[in-house]
């Protein structure tokens, strides 16, 4: 019984790491499109103002909901650099 528990809670483990990747792959294709019309418009890629509010919103979703707000404002954190990157890439 305790063994079919952990297999349980291991596969919706496993569907809630597929769904965070298949978000990640989503949020790709929208840090491109941005890519395309920051371009078009000849804006900056980095925006520090905009960098600052969304960790400071990301932290207090983390508290609201009873996670490390240090662990998320860290993948938020790699989120924007990676996005970042893509940007300049296809800048």
């Amino acid at each position: 019984m305790v063994k079919n528990e952990i297999i349980n809670l291991r596969k919706k483990l496993d569907k809630i790491t597929e769904d965070l990747i298949d978000l990640l792959a989503k949020r790709k294709g929208l840090v491109l499109k941005l890519a395309k019309v920051k371009r078009e418009i000849k804006t900056p890629i980095k925006d520090k103002k905009r960098e600052k509010k969304i960790l400071e919103t990301a932290k207090k979703l983390a508290e609201k909901n009873n996670l490390n707000p240090s662990l998320v404002e860290d993948i938020m954190k790699l989120l924007m650099e990676d996005a970042k990157k893509i940007q300049e890439q296809n800048f």
